[in-house]
């Protein structure tokens, strides 16, 4: 028969209970023989306990047509298995039956019933453990044990379940849990490990670590967080750090008291204005503001930097030099905010940028005037704590550095030419060091030249004679200390200054080549720079006034040949000859 190949056990009965047909399933599993069964009622199979709900399923199953119910099969040694049962009724010849299978659910009873018994003891564990445990699905908590619920000021668990996790973490932390589920979604499975501020339930800050995991709960992607509270240990690391900055602004104010230092870190000199700007070195380096540099090419503004650097409490990370001026106009976001795999051609790979490398240390921005408004406006943000976009990303990111920027150039004239933004210049000109060119410190130069001696003569086997010394004094050293750098390489290669000499001579009688031009000074950066105005207006005039086929025949930047017109006020030259 059909019903013999039917899985389960396939039953019919009458209004009555009696055992009408069943197939073999029914003999094997209650191990009662054909004739045993042949006459019984329902109950002697399903047992005498169930009968009262087994008599309201079937009176249920009569009227509306179809139904379900659990119970247990008694067999014939008195066991009792588990079944789920389906039924459909039907009236053949005003008589009404009731056609049915049912199916075996012990096992399915078994592994429920293990679930729920590991259920109860990972709930046990969880309760003990001395760490916080809180499970996340869509950043609502599921579940948490006491000791999370005591560390964030609440009673009873409970009462936490179904709350969002941000509730608790602080504003200024919400952005990297962010991006830890972020992570998550993208596929990246990996350990979080955090240390952030949290608020508990009276909104009282305490800091917490621990870390995070995707998990699947209930075939759900979830996220289990370990926490423990370390409030107390930041607390004592905070009293570290501010006996520590004590400590540093002693050491800085014991070094302001000593006159006429002859070196600071490595920059080299006594005279009274790099006294002054060791003075103004000490005073930035006691506190967090902004510092702007200003001094000619060559004046040693970034070892300025590197002394703040230094001398700070960001000494222990990282100092990121940057040159404004060298960057492509089209990669300077990428390399300031870095960007994400695929965000252009070429980026076969997420990439940090600047930002990114000088959080929790210094961020140092040489010609500063080279930057353009668009990354001026982004910059600011970032500096001011807003946080930045990498090219190509969907999330905020935030970097805790400090700035220190260097310009040779006038910053309000650049903003009254609408080169420079007002706001960003205010931001980062906060704390201003000066550096002299070379030729206001002469007293400075026979120290300098010993160091560069020493440095590329470490023998000594070659020494300076007072005449030398004295060339290098009255010369007016245009290109500043780094001139000097280079003038002493030279002359320990040719072993004298005849070089420096004949370079600073000049005939006030024309010169073949000079179109009639008269030398009528000796202040060689006045002549350079009318050479330079000549070369530059020369090019200018062969291309007629094309900047970037000017720049490419000067083999200079098509931006520092901007520059230099700016510097040379060539424009205004150009309108007086009409």
């Amino acid at each position: 028969m059909l019903i013999n190949s039917l899985p389960g056990l396939f039953y019919l009965f009458d209004e009555d209970y009696s055992i009408i047909m069943w197939n073999k399933n029914v003999e094997k599993i209650t191990m009662f023989s054909h004739d045993e069964i042949r006459g019984k009622d329902i109950f002697s199979v399903l047992g005498i306990d169930n009968k009262k709900k087994i008599k309201k399923a079937i009176k249920e199953i009569f009227t509306d047509g179809s139904g379900i119910t659990e119970a247990s099969i008694i067999t014939k040694d008195n066991r009792c298995i588990p079944h789920f049962f389906s039924a459909v009724s039907a009236t053949i010849s005003g008589v009404s039956y009731l056609l049915g299978i049912a199916l075996n659910t012990s096992e399915y009873v078994r592994v429920e019933s293990e679930l729920q018994e590991s259920e109860k003891l990972y709930r046990l564990l969880a309760q003990r453990l001395t760490e916080g445990l809180i499970l996340l699905s869509d950043n609502k908590i599921l579940f948490v044990n006491d000791y999370t619920a005591s560390m964030l000021g609440y009673d009873d668990s409970e009462k936490m379940l179904g709350s969002n996790l941000f509730r608790f973490v602080n504003d200024e932390f919400e952005i990297y849990f962010k991006k830890i589920f972020i992570d998550f979604e993208d596929g990246l499975y990996g350990d979080k490990i955090f240390k952030a501020k949290w608020n508990t339930f009276n909104n009282k800050d305490i800091w917490v670590e621990g870390r995070a995991n995707r998990i699947i709960w209930k075939n759900n992607p979830s996220v289990l967080l370990t926490v423990r509270d370390v409030t107390e240990a930041k607390l004592k690391e905070k009293e570290m750090q501010d006996e520590a900055a004590k400590l540093r602004r002693e050491n800085v104010n014991l070094k302001s008291s000593v006159r006429y230092r002859y070196r600071f870190g490595n920059i080299i000199g006594k005279s009274d204005a790099m006294q002054k700007v060791y003075d103004l070195v000490l005073k930035a380096s006691t506190f967090n503001a902004n510092v702007i540099i200003y001094g000619e090419s060559g004046t040693g503004k970034e070892l300025v930097a590197r002394a703040v650097y230094e001398m700070s409490n960001r000494h222990e990370h990282k100092f990121i030099s940057v040159n404004c001026a060298a960057i492509p106009d089209n990669l300077l976001e990428s390399e300031f905010f870095g960007h994400k795999k695929g965000a252009f051609t070429g980026a076969i790979a997420d990439k940090k940028g600047y930002l990114d490398h000088a959080d929790k240390g210094m961020l140092f921005l040489d010609e500063v005037g080279e930057l353009q408004l668009g990354l001026q406006a982004k910059l600011l943000r970032a500096i001011e704590g807003g946080g930045y976009i990498p090219v190509g990303g969907g999330f905020l990111k935030k970097s805790n550095f400090r700035v220190v920027c260097a310009t040779n150039r006038n910053l309000k004239e650049l903003i009254k030419n609408k080169k420079m933004r007002e706001d960003f210049y205010y931001r980062i000109h906060i704390l201003p060091v000066y550096l002299p060119p070379l030729r206001d410190r002469k007293e400075d130069i026979p120290l300098l030249a010993e160091h560069f001696m020493h440095i590329y003569s470490p023998k000594n086997i070659i020494k300076m004679t007072g005449s030398s010394i004295d060339i290098l004094v009255n010369y007016n050293w245009p290109g500043n200390i780094r001139e000097l750098q280079n003038v002493i390489q030279r002359y320990l290669v040719e072993k004298n200054l005849d070089f420096l000499v004949s370079d600073t001579i000049y005939s006030k009688t024309p010169e073949s080549g000079t179109n009639g031009d008269i030398i009528d000074s000796l202040v060689l950066q006045k002549n350079v720079e009318k050479l330079e105005f000549k070369i530059i207006n020369q090019a200018l005039n062969r291309f007629d006034g094309n900047k970037s086929k000017a720049a490419k025949a000067l083999k200079i930047s098509r931006k520092t040949l901007d520059r230099k017109i700016d510097r040379l006020d060539l424009f205004k030259e150009n309108e007086k000859r009409g």
